[in-house]
């Protein structure tokens, strides 16, 4: 059903030039610093006057730049417990709270905190006003065990890491940030890289420039090419998939698990409805809907979850009965992700059942060769497929099994090389070969390399992404707020910008419940997938400014490309998805204007492109 061109969204389209020709250095002055929940806006600190912890009233950098509680002696809100131990979260610090979380007798100058037991720990410290070196200082002891190292990292507001290192034990021990461009919202933050670390004696101190950062002679955001955003999209929301009706029965699809799920804990929203109803995915009619809400909030491609085993294709008919025979699908890209993945009988999983492999996700090369002849003649010359400098993209997600299949590097190199080679001889001009890594496994089965970034290099891929943020930071608790996996994941995407050696594609992620996998009527917990913990406090707005964090990052510097994918379009048994439901509607794809963008009357869209950019 095709949806009529509103005046709204004619208004919308009409501004976009403007709302995204903004500098990136106007967006970051007008953006709500994304680490300042349950902190106070702080102005700049005059240059060579520290910020130190817990100042007295009459001090004047009380009205700066400041660490909270930088020497831990405020205990308020902490459980007392044994032996001198606090538990909970520090004061003024974001992180994990834990038991051991402070000591109030250990340490050169007690009370000293215990980083390696609260996770990120880190501080929103406030924002620059000129150009400044930022100098943090600390204290390093070794407490409890010998040896221990820490790690300090400084961060601006969208965790671009700006200055980090390891640090042994030692007093006064410096990090220090050159050159920090004025508006910088700063967050400090630290972990235990060795050891059980102690920390303590936490200060920021801002003195005049060294260096500045180089002045460009125009923003980054108009350097660069436009940012593309790619939606990834399961398909298992249909009814006559051969091999669901062979295990499951006749007309089954995931929607049945949708349909089943109920509350497991306190404050668990399930079931979640969907607004357009359980429909079938594979009806050219139903994903031209897709494709029509897709495209009119700002999607440029749907990157498929693509599934191929040694006896044949899987989940195929979303996208060669619903997408390519969608009379619309010029208005979207679509590429493939190949989830060569295991599949197991999990759909419901019965807690402490053998997990049976009913596909394995290794292919013999034999059937490689098949693999890639199909794509390149049935997918990757259609005009609707997404393509990067020319090149069809093409994604891995488990490179553990691509190995398994080929015995070796070399011989997985050698694969993926003729892969090339087919495509040129089918006179298309190569391929863009991105690779999906993780540092966290969550489907049983799933291995990670020992080294991925030196086998993205010796298996030549051209860029490397991310599925999901889980993949890279743990969820400590059954509810574990969404702003702290942001801020983990975040980090992370610093790490991968310097690991490889090849462009990172970053992800925002909408939320995490895999609970409708799970048996209903097991008990719930954080056994193993799809008993696990989940993401909580995920809401629109949250969302929103995650997807501004992001924008903010990618156009902040030249060159290209830039792209972000998200998860999910309707990962809905794991609780990732922007199809709308009941309770929020269409708030995932549309939300409320904020000053950010200084246009009071237009009805937020999630484009990321900047000026410039063209309609899919």
């Amino acid at each position: 059903m095709k949806r009529p061109l509103t005046m709204t969204m004619i208004r919308t389209k009409l501004i976009l030039a403007i709302l995204f020709g903004l500098s990136a250095s106007a967006v970051q002055n007008h953006a709500t610093a994304a680490d300042a929940a349950g902190s106070k806006p702080h102005s700049v600190c005059l240059p060579g006057r520290a910020a130190v912890s817990n100042p007295k009233q009459d001090d004047a950098v009380n009205r700066q730049l400041r660490v909270v509680n930088g020497d831990f002696s405020d205990l308020g809100g902490l459980a007392a417990g044994n032996d001198g131990w606090y538990g909970g979260l520090p004061k003024g610090w974001r992180g994990s709270g834990n038991t051991y979380a402070v000591h109030a007798n250990r340490g050169e100058t007690a009370p000293t905190g215990n980083p390696s037991t609260l996770g990120f720990f880190r501080q929103n410290v406030g924002t620059l006003e000129r150009v400044s070196d930022a100098v943090l200082t600390f204290d390093v002891s070794e407490p409890w065990r010998p040896e221990p190292v820490l790690k300090a990292t400084i961060f601006d507001g969208n965790f671009v890491q700006l200055a980090g290192g390891d640090f042994k034990p030692g007093a006064r021990q410096e990090l220090v940030a050159k050159g920090v461009p004025a508006g910088t919202s700063m967050i400090i933050a630290f972990e235990a890289a060795q050891g059980v670390p102690g920390l303590d004696n936490v200060s920021l101190e801002v003195r005049e420039a060294t260096s500045s950062a180089p002045a460009a002679e125009q923003p980054a955001s108009q350097v660069g090419p436009p940012v593309t955003v790619a939606c990834y999209y399961f398909g298992n929301y249909h009814p006559g998939d051969p091999r669901n009706e062979k295990t499951k029965g006749k007309q089954w699809s995931e929607w049945e698990l949708v349909k089943a799920a109920r509350p497991r804990f306190p404050g668990h929203r399930q079931p979640n409805v969907p607004l357009w109803g359980y429909t079938d995915e594979s009806d050219p009619d139903v994903m031209a809907q897709k494709i029509v809400a897709a495209a009119d909030h700002g999607i440029d491609a749907f990157i498929f979850d693509w599934y191929y085993y040694d006896d044949g294709p899987f989940l195929d008919r979303p996208i060669d009965l619903g997408f390519l025979k969608a009379k619309n699908n010029s208005r979207l890209k679509f590429a493939f992700m190949w989830a060569n993945h295991d599949w197991l009988e999990i759909q419901p999983y019965r807690r402490g059942a053998e997990r049976e492999v009913l596909y394995p996700g290794t292919v013999t090369p034999e059937n490689f060769d098949k693999i890639c002849d199909h794509v390149i003649r049935s997918y990757f010359r259609h005009p609707s497929y997404w393509r990067i400098d020319g090149r069809p993209y093409f994604s891995f997600y488990d490179l553990t099994k691509l190995l398994e299949s080929f015995g070796s590097v070399k011989a997985t190199r050698a694969a993926l090389d003729k892969f090339r080679s087919k495509a040129l001889a089918a006179r298309l001009p190569g391929l863009h070969l991105n690779a999906v890594v993780w540092g966290r496994p969550i489907l049983p089965g799933e291995g990670k390399p020992a080294d991925p970034a030196q086998l993205v290099k010796d298996l030549g891929f051209d860029s490397v992404t991310s599925y999901v943020w889980i993949h890279h930071v743990q969820l400590p608790k059954l509810q574990t707020d969404y702003d702290e996996v942001r801020d983990g994941y975040f980090r992370y995407w610093s790490e991968a910008e310097q690991r490889f050696g090849v462009p990172y594609f970053p992800n925002v992620t909408m939320g995490w419940d895999s609970s409708p996998r799970a048996h209903q009527d097991d008990e719930f917990g954080n056994f193993g997938y799809p008993f696990m913990n989940t993401i909580s406090g995920n809401t629109p707005e949250r969302f929103q400014e995650a997807l501004e964090m992001a924008k903010r990052r990618l156009l902040s510097k030249p060159g290209g490309p830039r792209i972000l994918n998200i998860n999910c379009w309707n990962e809905w048994t794991e609780g990732s998805y922007l199809e709308p439901d009941t309770v929020h509607g269409m708030k995932y794809l549309e939300a409320h204007p904020t000053k950010a963008y200084l246009v009071s009357w237009m009805p937020r869209i999630l484009s990321l492109r900047n000026s410039g950019s063209r309609n899919p």
